[in-house]
């Protein structure tokens, strides 16, 4: 049975995945403070490092047209095994929610609304996050091209202006950190930034055209990674080692800017980038959450589960960290090696698949 009937085009699926990517703008002080002015070098090497990942991700997809990474788990590893790798990946798309969650409620709580309950924050964006869910995955992948839009636009115009501020004095000496700390910052970047695109797994089985898949989901990964490294590339240049220290080093950034003085306060429109970016986020792992949690129980439609699970949610948020400083340890040194062999486990998949299938042709040619 088909619980989801929308079709979104492959161009609509690069959107998706880079202001995927680009949400994690959010999250790029916690490699800073690892490998400091070479972040620029962390983000490239990750980028690089992500690409084959990726590339085994989309071949999956192409193995199993129309099928979903709940189906493909049920296809390969059978009914039992196949449920538990299941519930473990919904698991792991649902505490994404959360922390995606929490990080947000926490900038904007420290930066533009430092009274407000962070209650009220979660329940604001979560709401319109449902609201999305339940509207289905066209819904979501029309939206994708407005923000991309958005941000992209954003993060052109505050680069411009910050020309006259940065100092590419701030790049030297280029691999000033030890090989250990590189390594750390990278794989950090590697698992958070990038490989948590494997949610996308539950998404290219609506692709219109399976064959772009390959395509589209390398092209959204550099070009969402492409301007991740504009960012972080301004943020050195403009803060230098104050980038290490502070937890949103684009927001602080644009605050450098000033022309003639009258336009300034820019750093509104950065927040702007980051919750629009952030929404799109939420929505794709919230809506593989619901999806996947329908399919597993065998429900008709997967609308049901949107509210409990987005009450959900908003309560798990709350209690995920004691501080955000508890949250940003967790990020640094917990979560890039927790979630790693669920990044990997597709690409597992994909060489029992490729096995079974040589196996299969030789048996063939015998008789």
């Amino acid at each position: 049975m088909k619980i989801e009937k929308g079709i979104i085009a492959s161009s609509q699926l690069t959107f998706m995945i880079i202001g995927f990517i680009q949400a994690s703008n959010l999250l790029l002080s916690f490699s800073s403070g690892i490998v400091s002015h070479d972040a620029w070098l962390a983000i490239l090497i990750a980028m690089v490092l992500s690409i084959p990942f990726v590339l085994s991700y989309a071949a999956l997809g192409r193995e199993f047209p129309g099928k979903n990474l709940i189906q493909i788990s049920d296809i390969i590893y059978g009914v039992y095994l196949g449920k538990i790798i299941s519930v473990s990946y919904v698991f792991i798309f649902f505490a994404l929610v959360c922390q995606n969650l929490r990080y947000f409620s926490d900038f904007l709580i420290t930066f533009i609304f430092p009274e407000t309950p962070i209650w009220a924050i979660l329940i604001m964006l979560t709401f319109i996050s449902a609201w999305a869910v339940r509207a289905g995955i066209e819904v979501i992948a029309r939206c994708s091209f407005i923000i991309i839009a958005i941000a992209s636009t954003i993060i052109l115009a505050t680069s411009l202006l910050l020309l006259p501020d940065m100092r590419f004095r701030n790049f030297l000496p280029i691999l000033d950190v030890p090989l250990q700390d590189l390594i750390h910052g990278t794989h950090i970047i590697f698992s958070i930034n990038y490989l948590e695109i494997v949610v996308f797994l539950m998404v290219i089985a609506f692709v219109n055209k399976p064959k772009q898949i390959k395509t589209s989901m390398v092209g959204g990964l550099i070009l969402g990674g492409v301007s991740v490294l504009i960012l972080e590339v301004r943020n050195t240049a403009v803060l230098g080692t104050v980038s290490e220290i502070v937890s949103s080093p684009s927001f602080v950034t644009a605050r450098y800017i000033s022309v003639a003085e009258v336009l300034t306060r820019m750093e509104m429109f950065v927040a702007i980038m980051l919750i629009t970016t952030v929404f799109l986020k939420v929505s794709i792992l919230y809506y593989a959450v619901v999806l996947g949690s329908a399919q597993i129980i065998n429900l008709r439609s997967y609308v049901p589960l949107v509210i409990p699970i987005g009450i959900s949610a908003i309560s798990f948020s709350i209690i995920l960290a004691g501080s955000s400083m508890e949250q940003i340890h967790s990020a640094i040194y917990t979560w890039p090696v927790f979630i790693l062999p669920f990044q990997l486990f597709p690409v597992l998949s994909l060489f029992i698949v490729k096995i079974r299938k040589k196996f299969k042709k030789r048996w063939a040619n015998k008789k």
